[in-house]
């Protein structure tokens, strides 16, 4: 009977440990999809350089190998176009960096063709209904919000790292200069960032 029991019990152990690493994935991002950010693309490929130049710096062993010292180099040289391809995209966008007012936000965003950017190092306070909105006002303190120009973009993904929103396209995106983070259900302004060039 102790045998059967503890066999169950490994069995289901197993089971269970199955499921859960089948369902680990679920909600991420691939590396495919991040990218398509221009503030986590340009982090990760000027990490990705800083990696392989460390490599020669260091005289790592591995670079004795021909094969494997030519993916370095071509690593390299990929990755450091796709860096400066992203600094390039985000050019030409609105950018600007989010600012705690009265809850603890940080982060860089980035608004261009029509999708708002939060960066890796992005943390909002989580709340009850917290979103994010665009608005042409400068200062959200000066007004009652959201006020008339106000977008809302959604509720926050995640109050952690690197995001991504679509915002229906408006016909002067330069007018918006204000991403604002406010509480829905608290009526509370979290804080904002003024985007420009």
């Amino acid at each position: 009977m102790k045998t059967s029991l503890l066999t169950t019990a490994a069995l289901g152990s197993i089971l269970l440990a199955g499921c859960n690493a089948q369902n680990s994935n679920k909600g991420m991002l691939s590396l495919e999809e991040q990218l398509t950010n221009p503030l986590y693309t340009e982090r990760y490929a000027e990490e990705l350089v800083d990696r392989m130049v460390e490599y020669k710096i260091q005289a790592d062993p591995l670079l004795n190998d021909e094969s494997k010292a030519n993916t370095v180099e071509e690593a390299r040289k990929k990755w450091l176009e796709v860096a400066r391809d992203a600094r390039k995209k985000q050019r030409e966008g609105l950018r600007g960096f989010l600012i705690t007012i009265n809850e603890p936000i940080k982060g860089e965003v980035l608004y261009v063709d029509d999708t708002l950017y939060l960066d890796t190092t992005a943390i909002i306070a989580p709340g009850p209904n917290v979103h994010l909105y665009l608005s042409s006002i400068i200062d959200p303190r000066d007004v009652e919000f959201p006020d008339e120009s106000a977008i809302d973009i959604g509720k926050v993904q995640s109050a952690y790292g690197a995001q991504q929103y679509a915002v229906t396209p408006v016909s002067d995106p330069e007018a918006y200069r204000t991403v604002v983070v406010w509480d829905n259900d608290l009526s509370r302004l979290l804080g904002f960032a003024q985007i420009n060039k």
